[in-house]
């Protein structure tokens, strides 16, 4: 049997640290028709230097170099470019299992669903686990769940990363080079409601590995890229016939942005925009139907008083009181350095 072309589309700036371990584990993989394209967004390391010759070495792979705009533009390059069937996506500080690309392909031919989702595991400098050498289509091993399932459960998150799309489900979209947070997400959650994707596939066995750095860019971001991610939720919410995905996600990020904003990262402004948005969405509360009564209640009390949303937090998980302890203290620190400056 034929395997259908899959495009493996990979955006690259100044990853040389990472860079030989990601497209290793994606030339090692089990499915071998790929067309791994490779987007250098003018890196100014040896990047670049290392994508050519791996492109020498393997028809493959697919270089394409482009002055820096941003990972969307890099995403939307590789888009540009891609002739696969199907097409996946991956970040050049993460690597793959073996079986990433034939396990998602197999759990999404066997299905109706138009996308595969795996689970992944989060790495780090300090990760010594090994990889598991092989894993089985086991019955069970996928299930077909609801798109409101999946970005509700924590383990699913809406990242490009780790799924398999049909290509022509991204064909015609791209990702918003406006948003420097979480574009990826706003990305699947467009595919989806234009393409009234209701379902997908989804694989328990953790085929991606994610790996966290310091300098990564939800650690650096910045208030404003916080707040224009949420309005991402809140225009989307607004301009579809379905709350059944958006209302949870816009109600949660305003709240903990807030909640950042109040007590982590003092910012008034962004209490107010934060304030505001939950009373332009709150009116959905009431006639929605992915909560029961008693949720609908808790969140109308968190949108109106904010104490109390902090005490949940705090109660809920005791580690967000310590972060706040400690964030308070460094604060005070800046300050105390500064003015013995003075």
């Amino acid at each position: 049997m034929d395997q259908p072309l899959i495009s493996v589309i990979i955006p690259v700036y100044n990853m040389e640290l990472y860079l030989e371990r990601c497209l290793d584990s994606v030339l090692n993989n089990t499915y071998h028709n790929l067309e791994i394209i490779c987007v250098d967004d003018g890196s100014k390391d040896r990047s670049l230097e290392i994508l050519r010759r791996y492109e020498a070495a393997d028809p493959r792979i697919v270089v394409i170099a482009k002055e820096n705009g941003g990972v969307s533009s890099a995403r939307n390059a590789g888009l540009d470019r891609m002739t696969g069937e199907y097409v996946c996506f991956i970040d050049p500080d993460d690597y793959v299992h073996p079986q990433y690309v034939e396990l998602l392909y197999r759990s999404l031919s066997g299905t109706e669903a138009r996308i595969s989702i795996c689970g992944y595991q989060t790495v780090d400098a300090s990760t010594i686990d090994g990889i598991q050498e092989s894993y089985s289509l086991d019955p069970g091993s996928v299930s077909v769940l609801s798109i409101v399932q999946i970005f509700k459960t924590q383990n699913l998150r809406a990242y490009c990363w780790g799924k398999l799309f049909l290509s022509e489900l991204v064909s015609n979209r791209r990702f918003r080079e406006d948003l420097r947070l979480a574009e990826d997400t706003a990305f699947v959650a467009e595919v989806c409601e234009r393409a009234a994707i209701n379902e997908a596939a989804v694989l328990s066995y953790p085929l991606y590995f994610y790996f966290q750095r310091d300098d990564s860019a939800v650690k650096v971001a910045k208030t404003s890229d916080l707040l224009q991610f949420g309005q991402v939720w809140t225009q989307t919410l607004l301009s579809c016939n379905r709350d059944d995905i958006y209302l949870d996600k816009a109600l949660k990020w305003y709240l903990s942005v807030r909640y950042l904003s109040s007590h982590i990262y003092p910012d008034r402004d962004a209490v107010r925009e934060c304030n505001r948005q939950l009373m332009t969405i709150q009116r959905y509360l009431p006639k929605t139907i992915i909560y029961g009564k008693k949720e609908k209640a808790a969140f109308l009390v968190f949108i109106r008083f904010p104490l109390i949303y902090w005490l949940h937090r705090v109660i809920s998980d005791p580690s967000m009181w310590q972060w706040e302890m400690m964030e308070r203290w460094k604060r005070r620190e800046v300050k105390r350095k500064g003015h013995k400056s003075i």
